[in-house]
């Protein structure tokens, strides 16, 4: 019976550290890299939106794709029809694990889908996620996910963004991406997930994440802590900016009606 001596041995370990260190070196060389900038977001009284900017590297030839992505929660919307002629609520629909926030940006022409596998981001990937409950018939719902799909996108808290990433070469053997992550003025205070997928061939080569997040400062930070620690002295607050507001706005109209 042949045995193998040591010389065998230590061959067949140096030959495992090495293809470990290849699959390393190989799994380094196609891991993203990025940055957004800032990663946190004010929210003051005169916020209009904001545009974070996102930079970074994918091995050449690669196409990128970046998601961000709010929290899901569940919302109510009112279900508008006909009753007599007249156009009316007839009941409430209820939408389930819907995100907040959700904007998918690509460096190419079209939103990148993956081969033999369903694609994790997109409309596709949206619908399959959002659920519709209330008075609503089984056939309907894609029906309502198109209304709220353009619902949310006239909010500008949903986006399809093909092309919405640049790449350019840049050194040490990866491209450079960048672009503009576009922040609407209804965007809700929290923290999203910004992720960045690389494919190449229809495969997802890998992926890496970040955390964005949008908050509250000055007034209506001092508002909101407020209304959570002294709830009555808010409610008080309110009613007195209410009624100034009504005096300010008859006062203005009062002047304009006496010229």
């Amino acid at each position: 019976m042949l045995r193998p001596g040591k010389g065998w041995r230590w061959s067949g370990v140096a030959l495992f550290f090495g293809l470990a260190l290849g699959a390393y070196g190989a799994a380094q060389a196609a891991a993203p890299e990025f940055q957004v900038t800032p990663d946190a977001v004010e929210v003051g009284s005169f916020f209009e939106g904001a545009q974070v900017e996102l930079q970074g590297a994918i091995p050449p030839g690669a196409t990128a794709v970046v998601e961000v992505l709010g929290s899901t929660a569940s919302e109510a919307l009112l279900r508008k029809g006909r009753r007599g002629g007249l156009w009316m609520s007839v009941g409430e629909i209820r939408v389930h694990n819907a995100p907040s926030l959700y904007l998918v940006l690509s460096s190419s022409p079209q939103i990148p889908e993956l081969t033999g596998q369903e694609t994790p981001w997109g409309i596709a990937a949206l619908q399959r996620k959002v659920k519709f409950g209330g008075r609503i018939e089984p056939g309907e719902q894609a029906k309502f996910f198109r209304e709220f799909l353009e619902l949310k996108k006239h909010e500008k808290v949903y986006g399809i963004l093909p092309g919405g990433l640049k790449v350019s070469p840049a050194q040490g053997g990866k491209s450079a991406i960048r672009g503009i992550i576009p922040l609407p003025a209804k965007v809700p205070v929290g923290k999203y997930q910004v992720k960045l997928s690389v494919i190449q061939d229809g495969r997802l080569l890998s992926s890496q994440e970040k955390v964005l997040e949008v908050k509250l400062v000055s007034f209506p930070a001092m508002l909101r802590d407020l209304a959570q620690q002294q709830g009555a002295l808010y409610g008080v607050l309110a009613v007195i900016i209410a009624i100034a507001t009504g005096f300010l706005m008859g006062f203005l109209f009062k002047g304009k009606t006496g010229h």
